[in-house]
């Protein structure tokens, strides 16, 4: 009897960890803090294809955006942004300075690794703040797709309410 029961508890341990472990993935890479907030706000999170995209990072199959919205987005000194260039092109640079002139704010971005400095760009051009970058393997591709399915239909937040 006890073997029984110890070992439908390892087994439904099992379960419960390998179920978890794309969501582990991913809390891993953005945090815990962003990873709840996904579930808040789903539509401020979005993963892109890294495939025609001017990267830093020539390695990253994917990349988590965090998108400009109400919620309190925020662009600061330091952090890398995928923005549409003046030709059209997605690019992926760092910020490393913020000027705010009469309610204008410009960004002025720099290529890692260089001291070439870019810029200006502006608010409407960023399509928002990177916050995670994943190599293109079946796993990190199917974690990301769980993850946006789960943020868009799954009801996690009641999981974390007090009431």
């Amino acid at each position: 009897m006890k073997k029984t029961i110890l070992r439908t508890c390892l087994n439904m341990c099992g379960f419960l960890i390998i179920a978890n472990l794309p969501f582990l993935t991913i809390t891993h890479l953005v945090g815990i803090d962003t990873f709840i907030d996904s579930f808040k706000h789903p539509d401020s999170y979005y993963y892109v294809k890294n495939e025609k995209i001017q990267s830093m990072d020539v390695k990253a199959g994917y990349i988590i955006l965090e998108k400009p919205t109400e919620q309190g987005f925020f662009v600061g000194e330091g952090d890398q942004i995928l923005y549409y260039s003046m030709k059209d092109n997605l690019q992926q640079r760092t910020v490393y300075q913020i000027k705010c002139d009469d309610g204008i704010t410009t960004y002025y971005i720099v290529a890692s690794g260089t001291d070439n400095y870019e810029g200006p760009i502006y608010e409407h051009q960023i399509i928002g703040k990177i916050i995670g970058n994943l190599k293109d393997t079946i796993w990190n591709n199917l974690c990301l797709q769980i993850w946006d399915l789960s943020i868009d239909h799954l009801n996690a937040m009641a999981l974390f309410s007090s009431s």
